[in-house]
């Protein structure tokens, strides 16, 4: 085991100052880093970041939290390594190392790996308030087939341990309660949350549009939809190749560029140079900073998510953050929350590539009604995100356990 730390984590190991709530992740990527320090530059709680995966060299969506006591957990994945990670394997050191440290309270991000089930379990034993942030969605839990109702009969009892052992279940949208609540999770164990959204609108908005364009050989004449996303089957971005094709939107001087990269990238290639009637106007631009990513929401008229599968789909409330109108399958835990069809967006059935098509060609239709919808897209993020974003929510959690409750 290898544990690495800010410079003051030592000091605080030995005696917490304040509260301490300990939360754990497989990994530190940059939203729930950011989240962290937000967290922790607020309030009399020390939220203490256990991280059982160190970050992967050159990985852009990994950080370090700049101001947040933490320690990484495991070994740092080698280059193409593609074996077991390493929060699966934890072992009697790392249980050690929880029970040495002093919390007040634990949030345990899934229950995906031994040793978060341990943890789960440990602190059950020894009356110390438990939480569990999981972005759980009903929609996966469908199906007919044999093997579906085998796998929700399993979970069953196996998901009624976990309710048992922990305090308060926190899901990331409706989706997600649904899916607590059809597996057995009281009502009053519920309390609903979402991810970390950091996106800095004014800076956003105020980016260079031919600076930036210029970076991803794109053209700042164009009219643009967006996609990010990893390039894996879950994203159904096959689908979008197919109705962007057949929508002839390309005609009509519009580009269709996505920020990711993964496996089907070649696939997906070769579907455009099939399917496309004009080059050059479906566009994979591959890895994307970070910080590239909302400007490039900004500066597009439409923002697609035709994923079969996705738990909340963070890049839905970045999208609505900066105003721009979304297009996602149901089977998007964010876009349930925040897309009304017409107003904020639109929302289809996952597959379906024909309802994809007409939808894409009414959303540029009105086009005219743009600075309406981008008003209203802000304002249901904002109202939404007050709510249920993590800096009131997990305080304010965090209170009721100082208080007893």
């Amino acid at each position: 085991m290898s544990i690495e730390s800010t410079e003051s984590m030592g000091s605080s190991v030995q005696a917490a100052p304040r509260k301490r709530v300990i939360w754990l992740q497989n990994s530190a990527d940059h939203y729930f880093v950011q989240m962290l320090d937000a967290l922790n530059s607020q309030g009399d709680v020390e939220y203490f970041g256990v991280f059982l995966c160190p970050p992967p060299q050159g990985n852009v969506l990994h950080q370090v939290p700049k101001i947040s006591p933490h320690v990484f957990l495991g070994e740092p994945a080698k280059p193409g390594n593609t074996g077991t990670p390493s929060h699966k394997t934890l072992g009697a050191s790392a249980r050690k190392f929880i029970e040495k440290l002093e919390f007040s309270a634990a949030i345990v991000g899934g229950y995906d790996s031994r040793f978060k089930r341990w943890v789960l379990r440990y602190c059950k034993s020894r009356g110390i308030h438990t939480a569990m942030f999981a972005d759980s969605n009903i929609r996966a839990e469908r199906g007919r087939s044999l093997k579906k109702r085998l796998k929700r009969f399993a979970k069953r009892f196996f998901l009624h341990r976990i309710i048992q052992q922990v305090d308060t279940v926190i899901p990331c949208n409706r989706c997600g309660v649904a899916y607590w609540r059809y597996y057995g999770c009281p009502a009053k164990k519920i309390t609903r949350s979402t991810y970390y959204c950091a996106v800095d609108v004014p800076a956003a908005l105020a980016v260079n549009r031919v600076e930036l364009f210029a970076r991803y050989r794109l053209d700042p004449d164009c009219k643009l939809i967006f996609t990010a996303a990893r390039l894996v089957p879950a994203k159904a971005l096959h689908l979008m190749v197919e109705a962007f094709s057949k929508s002839g939107l390309a005609d009509q001087g519009w580009i269709w560029a996505v920020a990711g990269d993964g496996p089907l990238r070649q696939e997906l290639e070769s579907q455009v140079a099939e399917q496309s009637r004009r080059a050059g106007t479906i566009r994979f631009l591959g890895a994307v900073a970070p910080a590239d990513i909302p400007p490039l929401m900004a500066q597009s008229e439409l923002f697609v998510l035709p994923s079969i599968y996705e738990p909340h789909g963070i890049v839905v409330t970045e999208a609505m953050a900066v105003g721009t109108p979304v297009i996602a399958s149901r089977d998007c835990g964010a876009a349930r929350d925040l897309v009304r069809n017409g107003k904020t967006g639109w929302l289809f059935q996952s597959g379906d590539t024909t309802k994809l098509t007409d939808i894409l060609l009414a959303a540029v239709r009105s086009e005219s009604a743009q600075a309406e919808k981008s008003r209203g897209c802000k304002a249901r993020f904002i109202a939404w995100y007050a709510r249920y974003g993590p800096l009131t929510v997990v305080p304010a959690l965090a209170g009721k356990i100082k208080r007893g409750a």
